[in-house]
């Protein structure tokens, strides 16, 4: 599996700058190096989804009892069609992208098709 900043750089580098300037360093380290899991992109809605694998796991707690689900969303005040989704335990989760610049739809295009391994 590959890193968010390492399949994404340029997104990556925005997204991490903006968390940086905004006081949130601890998540744009998280999303750095976090590791994607998956990349789905609908080319007729124009959105997509990069689900990330977390740095941190879950212990048997978290995970058995009180469970992991959607905790936050942080919207960005730069690339306005990015948002960054957090798990209740504050861990990075997923990127949506609805309508990203067309640099970055041929990206997108290109890693929903790449079978990730190592799963």
């Amino acid at each position: 599996m590959r890193s968010f900043a390492g399949v994404f750089p340029e997104l990556a580098f925005d997204l991490a700058l903006e968390l940086r300037t905004t006081g949130r360093a601890d998540l744009a380290s998280e999303l750095e190096g976090s590791t994607v899991k998956t990349v789905n992109w609908d080319p007729k809605t124009n959105v997509a989804l990069v689900a990330l694998e977390p740095q941190r796991e879950l212990n048997a707690v978290e995970r058995n009892v009180v469970g992991q689900k959607l905790g936050q969303v942080i919207r960005f005040s730069g690339a306005r069609y990015a948002s960054l989704q957090l798990d209740n335990f504050g861990r990075v989760v997923a990127v949506e992208l609805v309508a990203p610049p067309r640099d970055l739809r041929w990206n997108l295009w290109l890693t929903s098709k790449y079978r990730w391994s190592g799963r």
